[in-house]
């Protein structure tokens, strides 16, 4: 009989492990587990804020790859035989692809792209500016970088005319 007891006691603490988890046990868990998403969220927060400014890298500089594109069309298409004020565009070739590129009046005019952030503020600006030995037009796009780290960047482009080549020769 004492036998009896004894097992049925035996069976009795058995069952009771058995049922779940101690009340110190859970609470740890949940611990472990808040630590874990803390770590995970702050992840993913991160990688998220990554992502924007890559996209808006990636929107900047495909503005100004296409820009560059237009503005060396432009070049390409600016013959020397189609101008009619030649000793000018061949005094100061430079000059005269800037004002070509620029002037809206002119069929080579390339309009400078018009990138603006999330608060409407314009973060491109081309210039266009030239030189006379060598001669050049320097195209230079400064932007807002999206990074917070870095402030502001430049691309600089020089452009020969390709029309110049011809001025000694027409």
């Amino acid at each position: 009989m004492n036998f009896l007891i004894l097992t049925e006691q035996r069976e009795h603490q058995l069952t009771k492990a058995k049922c779940g988890f101690t009340l110190v046990e859970t609470m740890v868990a949940g611990a472990v587990m808040s630590l874990i998403l803390i770590a995970v969220s702050r992840f993913s927060i991160s990688s998220i804020a990554t992502s924007q400014q890559q996209s808006e890298r990636r929107r900047l500089e495909a503005a100004i790859n296409n820009d560059i594109q237009l503005l060396q069309q432009a070049d390409s298409r600016l013959k020397l035989v189609d101008i009619s004020d030649k000793q000018k565009a061949c005094a100061d070739p430079g000059l005269f692809l800037k004002n070509s590129l620029t002037d809206e009046s002119s069929e080579f005019y390339v309009e400078a792209p018009i990138i603006k952030d999330r608060d409407g503020r314009s973060v491109l600006q081309r210039r266009i500016n030239h030189s006379k030995s060598p001669t050049l037009a320097v195209v230079t796009y400064t932007f807002l970088a999206p990074e917070q780290s870095i402030t502001s960047e430049e691309r600089v482009v020089r452009m020969y005319p390709n029309f110049h080549y011809l001025c000694g020769v027409l």
